[in-house]
């Protein structure tokens, strides 16, 4: 061979070999890990796009969301409940944050030990124009505040830091609407609450709910201040302020099956200072512990625990 074609073809042996080095380099796990570590868990997608949620454990469905013309529902079984808007938003801006950490594995015979096989949960985010993500999450890693996670369209498994195992380990009543009230009622914007009857509470311990008194909210001379109606001395300002804000942020733990029966043992009304009227109506629960609440802007009948109900509606005494 002459010596020119010794050096053309000892050329393309480098070049093969340089290529061969580069592409190795280029599809290393280390360069790899390096290019997708910081992007975002959602891809493309974007958190204001998503108009539907599933969460599934070992086959079920713990719960699953869709954002309808009237807000957000959640379905239960045969039953459709009013999702709650704050949580879900809340859910998905931090979707929206979150990131691809370290690469935990790409073997995916590795994958069940890190808790993606059957026990993991399952999140399906459901986008407009029929776009999609799943995401299966598994055990916590070994910082504590990360999980593995894989992607669908990806082979390999990734640290994510954040609160997914927090929102997917929720009961399904977490991601209902349950307050008892609209969410632009707050203990600021009550002018007037009046209570009628009385509700016994097991405890423990024992305690009576409610009365017949008018809790007002008036204009004095040294600014606003509540006073208990047809009484010369003022209320316990910071008890009437409690108890007007515990009103507004009344929820309860689930929706019951039925409407109560009968009449209701004692009902609370407010008035905003918009000039709007609610009406809250309890009956004793099933069970001790639990009472049943109606509101007159709602159709559902809510359970709700002793404890905030024993702030939200104090005895008289405890305002003066």
């Amino acid at each position: 061979m002459k010596f020119a074609s010794k050096i053309v073809a000892l050329c393309a042996v480098m070049a093969v070999l340089g290529a061969a080095l580069l592409l190795g380099d280029i599809f290393s796990p280390q360069r790899v890990q390096a290019r997708t570590t910081g992007r975002p868990l959602l891809g493309a997608l974007s958190p204001k796009s998503i108009e539907g949620m599933d969460i599934v454990y070992k086959g079920t469905s713990l719960a699953s969301l869709r954002l309808t013309t009237a807000g957000w529902e959640a379905t239960s079984g045969s039953r459709t409940y009013p999702a709650s808007v704050e949580r879900i938003s809340l859910f998905l801006r931090i979707m929206g944050g979150l990131r691809q950490g370290r690469l935990a594995s790409a073997d995916s015979a590795q994958f069940p030990e890190l808790g993606l096989g059957e026990e993991a949960h399952r999140l399906v985010l459901h986008a407009g124009q029929g776009g999609s993500l799943e995401l299966l999450v598994g055990k916590r890693g070994p910082s504590g505040d990360e999980d593995y996670v894989l992607s669908s369209g990806t082979a390999a498994a990734y640290l994510v830091r954040g609160s997914l195992s927090f929102f997917l380990a929720q009961n399904p009543s977490y991601w209902y609407e349950l307050h008892a009230l609209p969410l632009e009622v707050e203990g600021a914007s009550i002018e007037s609450i009046r209570v009628s009857g009385s509700l016994e509470l097991a405890g423990p311990p024992a305690a009576s709910l409610g009365g017949s008194y008018t809790l007002l909210r008036e204009k004095g001379p040294k600014g606003e201040r509540w006073s208990l109606q047809g009484e010369a001395e003022g209320a316990n300002q910071l008890a009437a302020g409690a108890m007007a804000n515990s009103l507004a942020q009344l929820e309860g733990e689930l929706f019951a099956e039925a409407a109560p029966a009968g009449h209701p043992r004692l009902v609370v009304d407010l008035k905003t200072r918009d000039g709007k009227n609610y009406s809250l109506s309890l009956w004793p629960g099933q069970v001790p512990g639990e009472t049943l609440v109606t509101a007159s802007w709602s159709p559902w009948t809510y359970i709700v625990a002793d404890l905030p109900l024993r702030r939200a509606i104090p005895r008289a005494a405890g305002l003066r």
